[in-house]
């Protein structure tokens, strides 16, 4: 637990929009208090956000508005009347545009300290997927050093109240473990892992005083998961945050909000509003799925008094006096006879739609592939967790969605494999504890087990993995049936997907258009037109990246590249591979030159 942050005192007099966007200057909220929420806050030239004493810019000006269409992403460098103007505006807009002075920025050592780290196995990320391994590999005897780049251990869990199954309280459970294994294992908090250069393993502190060079026989990745901006009209509102914050902020820091709406009903997401309702919060839990998808927790919603907004889209969202104004609809369809349509204010919306973290697999060229039974786009992994690249394992959320409860098994198989390459253990003692693992796999939820089964043998054993086309998108909260598809883009311009430089959809639906030369890609394919359709190439992320410049803000587009994949991939019922992602490069998260200067 951190300080009270100065954002509290804000939120609790109901200032909201603490920030400004970079590109138009409009209001914006600060999203999510985690160490790599900072390259969002830095996008505005805010920093520390979450801190008693942030950064905060002197001039906080927006473009002007005769000039807001000039300035979008879709505009530039494409209309000629922008090209033939630039010289003569360039100086208001560049002025407009929110920045710290240099005497404003955060201060950095004038010298870092290179720290040569050697170990047996390398940990990243210490939530309960990385702890669990640690305890493994250290009852096999082997040197562990786990490095998080919170200032804590725990992970999403050191915040849960709520009962796990076969866990019991979150929290406690995730207490008991980060002290056990904080005795037997080497722990850097507060130190963030960039990546992996052509000689070496860098990472660095958070206070850049320190420069990480990692020596390893094994490197497990168990970064766990990263909670997304919801995508609907109006989705700039600054009155969204974050699961995991919003327990922060009222649990550690004495947030206040009287109504809350928790939208994304997994496992997480019913945990994260079972928490604010156990708080006494008048709280809502919505998706816009069939029925609640967390299997294990949907039965607990009801007694809670949790009122449900279930198969049902968010089609507007007005920031107004007394809160955030949101219509929601049915997911309208051909089944959908009577159309039901609410309007909801609450004080704050939550986001708990969460994607696996992948930047470090896709820097090592792992293939990501898209599994919606385990989360999304996901590394290509076997049952141990290994990624093919004889010493690199991935475990837990990382590496796909999976209870908890499995989480802690797998990561015991994990433990076990390095350990028979070590020597420490015979093949049958891993065989047993595989074949224990997959049959929980299979109790728990069959498709669990078959979509890693299909990540190892491949169609029919041939080692070629079938990639489905996207039938559902929890972080498009305004889509469903193609019916609704086709409603939710008439608001394109109003749902924005890249919040450092104010991307929306409509931009990057503009940029499809052009990069196919005008050609118009239609929702709804007729009957004759399939296989013209099936013949279209789309053009690739890396190319609407370079057009409109999503993702290429100091957050390197942890809150946008897979939420548009998917949100494109869904729209045209395309493979997301088909659209593919920018090439994700190291650093992890922006280094000042004076630290990698320093470390030499």
């Amino acid at each position: 637990m951190s300080e009270r942050p100065w954002i509290i005192e804000e939120l609790n007099r109901g200032n909201y929009g603490i920030m400004r966007s970079s590109r138009y200057g409009e209001t914006r909220g600060f999203l999510c208090c985690e160490w790599w929420c900072e390259g969002y806050w830095a996008s505005s030239g805010y920093y520390n956000l979450c801190s008693g004493s942030p950064t905060i810019p002197s001039k906080l000006s927006s473009v002007p508005s005769i000039f807001k269409g000039l300035a979008s992403p879709s505009s530039f460098p494409r209309s000629k009347l922008l090209i033939s103007l630039w010289p003569l505006i360039r100086s208001i807009v560049r002025n407009s545009l929110n920045r710290s002075s240099i005497n404003e920025l955060p201060s950095v050592p004038e010298k870092a300290s290179r720290v040569n780290i050697n170990t047996d196995v390398l940990i990243v990320g210490g939530g309960p997927a990385g702890l669990s391994v640690a305890r493994e590999l250290g009852k096999l005897g082997l040197k562990v050093v786990i490095i998080e780049g919170e200032h804590y251990l725990g992970g999403h869990l050191i915040i849960d109240d709520t009962e796990i199954k076969e866990l019991g309280r979150g929290s406690e459970f995730v207490g008991k473990l980060s002290k056990e294994v904080s005795d037997s294992a080497t722990v850097l908090t507060g130190a963030v892992f960039d990546g992996f250069l052509e000689d070496a393993a860098i990472g660095h502190s958070r206070d850049y005083s320190k420069l990480y060079v990692f020596n390893y026989k094994y490197i497990v990745l168990a970064q766990g998961f990263r909670e997304v901006p919801l995508v609907f009209p109006g989705n700039n509102t600054p009155r969204m945050v974050t699961g995991l914050t919003i327990l922060k902020l009222i649990k550690w820091w004495g947030f206040k909000p009287r109504r809350v709406l928790v939208w994304g009903s997994d496992d997480w997401g019913v945990r994260v509003a079972m928490n604010l309702a156990q708080l006494g919060i008048n709280t809502y839990l919505g998706d816009n799925s069939v029925i609640i998808r967390s299997d294990l927790y949907r039965d607990r919603v009801g007694s809670l008094g949790i009122k449900t907004f279930i198969g049902m889209n968010i089609v507007d969202a007005r920031d107004s006096g007394d809160g955030l104004r949101l219509t929601l609809e049915n997911i309208r369809g051909k089944k959908a006879k009577i159309q039901r349509r609410e309007e909801v204010v609450v004080d704050v919306l939550v986001s708990a739609v969460r994607v696996p973290v992948i930047d470090l697999p896709a820097q090592l060229g792992v293939p990501i592939v898209y599994a919606p039974e385990i989360g999304g786009l996901v590394p290509r992994r076997g049952f141990t967790g290994d990624l093919g690249l004889g010493n690199v394992y991935v475990v837990g959320d990382a590496g796909g969605l999976l209870p908890e409860a499995l989480v802690v098994r797998q990561a015991r198989v994990t433990a076990l494999s390095i350990g028979v390459r070590e020597g420490l253990v015979t093949g049958d003692v891993l065989d047993k504890e595989l074949a224990e693992f997959k049959r929980d796999l299979v109790t728990t939820n069959s498709s669990y087990y078959n979509v890693i089964l299909r990540f190892e043998q491949g169609l029919q054993g041939s080692g070629y993995y079938a990639e489905p086309n996207v039938t559902h998108v929890p972080m498009w909260a305004v889509a469903g049936s193609i019916e609704d598809v086709e409603n939710a883009l008439r608001s394109a311009d109003r749902q924005y997907l890249c919040f450092c430089e104010d991307v929306t959809l409509g931009d990057v639906l503009r940029a499809v258009k052009v990069l196919m030369h005008g050609k118009e890609i239609k929702v709804r394919v007729l009957h004759g037109e399939e296989e013209e359709y099936k013949s279209l190439r789309l053009p690739g992320m890396e190319r609407v990246k370079r057009v409109v410049g999503l993702g290429t803000g100091p957050c390197q587009g942890k809150f946008c590249l897979i939420n548009t994949n998917l949100i494109l991939s869904f729209i045209y019922q395309k493979k997301p591979n088909e659209f593919g992602l920018p090439r994700i490069r190291f650093p992890e998260t922006p280094i000042p030159m004076a630290t990698l200067a320093g470390g030499e």
